[in-house]
């Protein structure tokens, strides 16, 4: 961000700062004077991206940073609206424009408020222009109802990248039968209750989610976000740990509208695992936004839960001896005193899922946290 918030803006550029709008200010000379830091982040820049402060917005917006995001036609409409209105005092205050951005490698349309600043005087001050998406209030409402912090880090991997992370992946033991036995509405409630439960959980602890597939969910604890690889590691060990009662509380809010079920009739198998060369990044279609992993240590996490049952909570040794003394302490747990077995040596590889487990994870060495 920059600009003088002491001087005639001061009062605006606080204002704005506060919306966390994407947002910008060309003073009466038509200078930029300010660029929100919400902006910054729409264009893939930072504090330290010279993004023209202080220069005419001709020139600024000949600026890579601005001809990367703007379009070419947004740019010219942009020059033409701006111009006049800074120049004459009379002219509409208020003024409304569709622009097209270019994020990552999507064009967006968006919705420019352009806001005309006079002083007591009359005379020209500059102007505020405001970038809002041109979506409808309800879709906004949807959106709206994520988590924040959540969709930031979602956001932060539009590049894929080689990503250090805990992987986890879960799903409930036994859940034919118990779709089975339920009307199709509760086992609907029921599905819908337990991903909203995981989802929070995977929020409160830093990490992100991933894909749902049916009752089965997976999330990522990525080094960069939590600073290290214990970090890392606590946070997926003390999700895996706090799955269980957060489960609980799910089929606890059923069993309060008279549908027969127990905790027991709804454990969550859970298989989590270190991936230290993990490729991870944004998958953004026409339908969905979400984040995926590859690399060989998915593909194991996943055996590694298919092998769980009963509700088991394998975690792998790769990920308990990425905690460091003070994270092990947090979760209660003596890695020194942990013993593990082959993920081979829990199936009998007589099914599918099993025999596959054994070609791709057989000899990894896992314990069960319950």
């Amino acid at each position: 961000m920059g600009g003088d918030a002491d001087g005639p803006l001061g009062d605006v550029l606080t204002a704005l700062a506060e919306s966390r709008a994407a947002a910008q200010v060309v003073d009466a000379d038509g200078r930029l004077a300010w660029v929100s830091e919400q902006m910054l982040l729409l264009a893939g820049a930072d504090a330290d991206t010279d993004v023209g402060l202080g220069h005419h917005v001709d020139e600024v917006l000949e600026r890579p940073v601005w001809r990367e995001l703007l379009t070419a036609g947004s740019v010219e409409t942009l020059r033409a609206e701006l111009h006049p209105r800074l120049a004459d005092p009379e002219t509409t205050p208020l003024w409304v424009l569709a622009l097209d951005l270019q994020v990552g490698a999507r064009r967006r349309a968006v919705g420019l408020l352009g806001v005309a600043l006079r002083h007591p005087d009359g005379s020209p001050m500059g102007a505020v222009l405001v970038y809002a998406p041109l979506l409808p209030a309800r879709v906004l409402a949807l959106v709206s109802e994520g988590d924040e912090e959540m969709f930031t880090r979602m956001a932060d991997l539009s590049a894929p990248a080689q990503r250090p992370a805990a992987v986890l992946f879960a799903d409930i033991d036994g859940s034919g039968p118990l779709s089975r036995r339920l009307p199709t509405p509760v086992y609907f409630e029921l599905i819908r209750g337990v991903t909203t439960a995981f989802d929070a959980l995977v929020a409160r602890h830093g990490g992100i989610v991933g894909k749902h597939a049916g009752d089965g969910a997976s999330a990522y604890f990525l080094r960069e976000t939590h600073g290290s690889d214990a970090a890392a590691a606590l946070a997926a060990l003390r999700t895996v740990q706090e799955l269980a009662d957060a489960i609980a509380g799910v089929i606890a809010d059923l069993a309060d509208t008279g549908v027969e079920l127990r905790p027991e009739d709804c454990r969550m198998n859970v298989g989590a695992h270190w991936g230290a060369d993990l490729f991870i990044g944004q998958v953004v279609t026409g339908g969905r936004l979400e984040v995926t992993a590859l690399g060989d240590e998915v593909n194991e996490c996943a055996r590694v839960e298919q092998v769980a049952t009963g509700g088991q909570q394998l975690v792998t040794k790769t990920l308990v001896e990425r905690l460091d003394d003070e994270a092990a302490e947090t979760l209660g747990l003596r890695p020194r005193s942990m013993t593990y077995r082959l993920l081979g040596d829990l199936t009998d590889g007589a099914d599918h899922a099993g025999g596959k487990a054994e070609r791709d994870a057989g000899t990894l060495a896992v314990h069960d946290l319950r």
